[in-house]
């Protein structure tokens, strides 16, 4: 006998059908306010939110790891639109393409409010999520450059000097530098000598091979004397 549609509710269905206030509170629940308030200009309080979520700490902590971490997912929401937006809007091919991408992507983090108010009220803070290693922003805009890179040069519109690892760290490490001058060296930020510098790389002319260093030619050895019986 064939079953109606209606006689099974899928997941979905049942989780419309439920009360607003029996609805559980999702990791990304956590995000998603964590960035309501990132936005405001909130400092970010792991306690605060729990309760907001209606959920402890310890169950915060293990959704997000660190309040670090929280705030990196909170930047990267934002960074992987504006990498999108800088993609979609840049043109020509190769080094020229690259560069615009570079150029776009990094006058929209200057320009962006919530990012520089962030930076201005805790910069040692900012400098740790946004630069770190151990933080998810460095290690995705390092994979999203060299992303952009592999497709020109699979196009064969781009040759390197560089190989791809070694140039998207470049990149990424350089406009860090120039755009965060304000809290590492005390100088304003300057996009303009980021994309100088990025520029100076791309158009490098690809390097000669090594050469091996030359053998030195072996000694013969001295042949033992013979004994005299």
């Amino acid at each position: 006998m064939a079953t109606s549609w209606n006689d099974r509710t899928t997941g979905l269905e049942r989780a419309l059908a439920r009360p607003a206030s029996e609805t559980r509170p999702t990791p990304l629940d956590a995000l998603r306010l964590a960035r309501r308030h990132w936005l405001a200009g909130d400092r970010l309080d792991m306690g605060a939110l729990a309760r907001e979520l209606g959920v402890s700490r310890a169950t915060l902590y293990g959704w997000v790891g660190s309040k670090e971490r929280l705030i990196g997912e909170v930047i990267w929401s934002f960074a992987e639109d504006g990498v999108r937006q800088a993609r979609a809007e840049a043109t020509g091919s190769g080094a020229d393409y690259v560069l615009e991408v570079f150029e776009r992507f990094d006058r929209l983090n200057a320009s962006f409010p919530p990012l520089r108010r962030f930076i201005e009220q805790d910069p040692e803070l900012a400098l740790r999520v946004l630069t770190s290693k151990h933080g998810p922003v460095q290690a995705r805009m390092i994979a999203l450059c060299r992303e952009v890179l592999a497709e020109q040069v699979e196009a064969g519109a781009l040759r390197p000097a560089l190989d791809l690892d070694t140039l998207s760290y470049l990149m990424i490490r350089v406009a860090e530098s120039f755009l965060y001058s304000d809290v590492i060296t005390g100088s304003e930020p300057d996009v303009d000598k980021a994309v100088e510098v990025v520029r100076v790389l791309l158009h490098a002319p690809p390097l000669p091979p090594r050469s091996k260093p030359a053998k030195r030619p072996s000694r013969p050895r001295p042949r033992p004397r013979a004994r005299r019986p």
